[in-house]
């Protein structure tokens, strides 16, 4: 999963920002965090066969990815739903084997954001024809990309964005199948929901913020974990229409 990064606002003042899910899930942040960091989303598309794995953010998201995979240049591009399909060329090598298999990255551009992935020995109209399974749709606050004809989404779509002092949320729609990954025990009561705390081994502790319609995944910084109740409790965290 590639994460954005970004210098964001500076300050502590009270704010809110919306994002869209690839699978247009809008959620509002609210509260008196540094919410200007870039969000991502991210989805998979079962197809043909072959699970892929699609991410979203702004187009300077998708080409800091390209260039953090190896992709040097756009070789071809290609008109695709109103917007621009850019493919390149990259290999990914496996550090145990040292084996290298080829790799093509394709990023559709609109106007603000983009959706970009990679295909193991794709050619570019493997890219077009991935492409064509999916509408995609640009908003003032993200892309959805819903899938066509036998393409289907097995699982909700995540957002994925880093508040400061507080670390990195994952946030998805909560459903029978993303509740699922709460702990069998009843959580702590917060505003909207509950609250979990468990431990990933080898990862350390991390948080599950339960709400009306979303499942509040925080990883948090490893020093502020004692105070990422108290820094919750000052979040609103909420699905829109």
């Amino acid at each position: 999963m590639f994460r954005a990064k970004g210098h964001g606002m500076s300050g502590l003042s009270p704010g809110k920002i919306t994002h869209r899910s690839l699978d247009g899930v809008r959620v509002r942040i609210a509260g008196p965090h540094d919410l200007g960091r870039p969000c991502t989303s991210v989805a998979r598309i079962a197809e043909g066969g072959r699970l892929h794995e699609i991410s979203s953010g702004t187009r300077d998201d998708a080409l800091a990815w390209a260039e953090h995979i190896g992709v040097e240049r756009f070789d071809e591009e290609f008109r695709i739903d109103g917007g621009r399909l850019r493919v390149g060329r990259s290999a990914s090598r496996d550090t145990e084997t040292d084996v290298s298999d080829p790799v093509l990255a394709a990023v559709w551009e609109g106007r603000r954001h983009a959706v970009f992935t990679h295909l193991y020995h794709g050619r570019p109209a493997d890219a077009v024809a991935f492409f064509g399974t999916l509408r995609l749709t640009e908003h003032e606050d993200g892309i959805t990309a819903v899938p066509r004809g036998r393409a289907r989404r097995p699982e909700p779509a995540e957002m994925v964005k880093e508040v400061p002092g507080l670390g990195l949320l994952e946030i998805t729609a909560l459903t029978a199948q993303t509740r699922k990954r709460l702990p069998p025990w009843r959580g702590a009561p917060v505003a909207g929901g509950e609250l979990f705390q468990d431990t990933v081994e080898g990862q350390g502790p991390y948080f599950l913020l339960a709400l009306k319609s979303l499942l509040v995944t925080v990883l948090p910084d490893e020093d502020r974990v004692r105070e990422v109740p108290a820094r919750l409790a000052g979040l609103a965290v909420e699905a829109i229409r």
